[in-house]
């Protein structure tokens, strides 16, 4: 009788999966991603927290960027900010911080020699900072200027982050990650100390350990990581971008002599997407970053001496310190298309922008061709391996895969391109790229002529400097000159105190 009513409830349990059980989410070890070498020289310590800048309340943003930075600059454990400092500096090394929108990378690479200490020092980082008010109130003020006038010094830099808050209006990715500087002033070290406790836990950090560490070094690595609370997460309000349709530009007023712009729109694509490596390829091909092989770069930089250089991307894209490389970390769950046009000159800053825009409406509506895929396919595959050469960065890739659940980049992509053909990749662009629905964002000097010249039916024809175009290119050049690009909306808004 008991084995029948037993099995009556079993007949009425509910059909669906519950998801994971919230106390044994929180209490699990810290997920480890470990390749150990007993034979490498040094030992890589390397952390993902998801505790970027989209967790920053409003009115609190600056906040996540802020207490990372307190980890590594404001002393941990025992030690002080300068007790740090002079432990790092006789070992040759430093910490390398890193905070984007969702996730704070931190890294260390010792000398085997020193790795008990290096992961004494790395472990209080993350467990166990201080938040001295001294410290503190030092980073603060870095973070203020940063973004402040430290973005007015940098057209490019300001631009990039004018376009984040276009394209994210009302979204945890609007502000920089060092924040904004309004509210920088009122955080304090207590908001530090409890924004770590928050978002510091097990279920958030991910750790990967490389090279020559040791069991017991390793072992004390994982019960020093125990010492992270035990419980979930705040909830962060991620959402859709604001969608969007037509095209609008924005320009920030600044001091510069020279015309520089970002545009883009998001994208739902992601690297999980089956459509991702052509989509990635084609926009390698359309405008690698700091490479002089893509189509804008011929186009705006060899053929017209526009400027320095002009790139495409997928998805964020932040620079290896160090290296014209991607660096792993940064990936995000509301992913973006951009474009970057390197400042030109004031009176080419509305034909640049003109072609810019003309070649993406060309690439998308005509695609790549045969030999530009197969360039650029064997450009890739032989230059993947150079993306993680280092022990260090075959670490950070493997974390960022175990972070964020997406496909292990340097496996999933060879296969993934070296199967693509021309018509999966120019469907894929067509499919996702849609340059009728673009957010413009310009850095200018002279903000009411760019308007002007980009809402007018008036030619706004090249200058050129050192370059005699052919007929051909001339015959273009007329052509993009006299376009319209349709805006719907313009405004102009002052840099200075733009992210107050």
């Amino acid at each position: 009788m008991r084995a029948v009513f037993l099995a009556m409830l079993l007949g009425c349990a509910p059909k669906y999966d519950p998801g994971s059980i919230p106390v044994d989410e929180a209490r699990a070890p810290v997920d480890m991603v470990t390749q150990l070498d007993s034979a490498a020289p040094n030992v890589y310590l390397q952390a993902m927290v998801r505790a970027g800048s989209a967790s920053d309340r409003p009115g609190r943003e600056g906040l996540a960027a802020l207490t990372a930075r307190a980890l590594t600059e404001g002393g941990a454990g025992e030690r002080t900010a300068d007790d740090v400092r002079n432990a790092l500096y006789p070992l040759g090394t430093s910490f390398d911080l890193r905070v984007d929108r969702e996730w704070v990378t931190l890294r260390l690479t010792c000398h085997r020699d020193h790795a008990s200490t290096c992961v004494d020092l790395f472990t209080d980082a993350l467990v166990a900072p201080r938040f001295d008010e001294d410290a503190v109130g030092r980073l603060r003020d870095d973070a203020t200027y940063a973004v402040t006038d430290g973005l007015l010094a940098n057209e490019e830099a300001l631009g990039e982050a004018a376009l984040q808050a276009v394209l994210f209006e009302g979204h945890p990715y609007q502000h920089p990650p060092r924040g904004r500087a309004g509210s920088l002033e009122v955080l304090s070290a207590e908001d530090l100390r409890t924004f770590h406790q928050e978002h510091y836990l097990r279920s958030t950090v991910f750790v990967g350990v490389g090279g020559a560490i040791d069991a017991p070094q390793l072992t004390e690595l994982a019960s020093r990581l125990e010492g992270l609370p035990t419980r979930l997460p705040p909830d962060t309000a991620m959402f859709s971008p604001i969608p969007f349709e037509g095209r609008t530009l924005t320009v920030v007023r600044t001091a510069s002599s020279v015309t520089g712009a970002h545009f883009g729109h998001p994208l739902e694509l992601d690297r999980s997407h089956p459509d991702w490596p052509a989509v990635h390829l084609g926009l390698v091909a359309f405008g690698a970053h700091r490479q002089s092989f893509g189509r804008l770069f011929q186009t705006l930089r060899t053929d017209r001496g526009l400027n320095y250089g002009t790139y495409a991307y997928v998805e964020a894209y932040r620079e290896r310190r160090g290296s014209s490389q991607p660096d792993p970390g940064n990936l995000r769950s509301d992913p973006h298309f951009s474009l970057w046009i390197r400042p030109t000159s004031l009176e080419n800053g509305p034909f640049a922008i003109k072609l810019a825009i003309a070649e993406l409406e060309r690439l998308v509506d005509g695609g790549l061709e045969q030999d530009e895929l197969d360039a650029v396919r064997s450009n890739m595959l032989n230059g993947l391996p150079t993306l993680a050469a280092e022990p260090s960065m075959q670490l950070a890739y493997a974390l960022d895969a175990q972070a964020t659940g997406a496909p292990p980049l340097l496996e999933h992509l060879p296969t993934a391109v070296a199967d693509l053909d021309l018509e999966t990749v120019n469907t894929a662009l067509a499919r996702h790229l849609d340059p009728s629905r673009l957010r413009i964002v310009a850095v200018s000097g002279q903000p009411e002529a760019l308007v002007s010249a980009l809402t007018s039916d008036t030619p706004t024809p090249i200058v050129y400097a050192d370059v005699e175009p052919t007929e051909t290119q001339a015959a273009r050049d007329d052509e993009v000159a006299r376009s319209v690009i349709g805006l719907t909306e313009s405004w102009i808004v002052e840099g200075d105190g733009l992210f107050r």
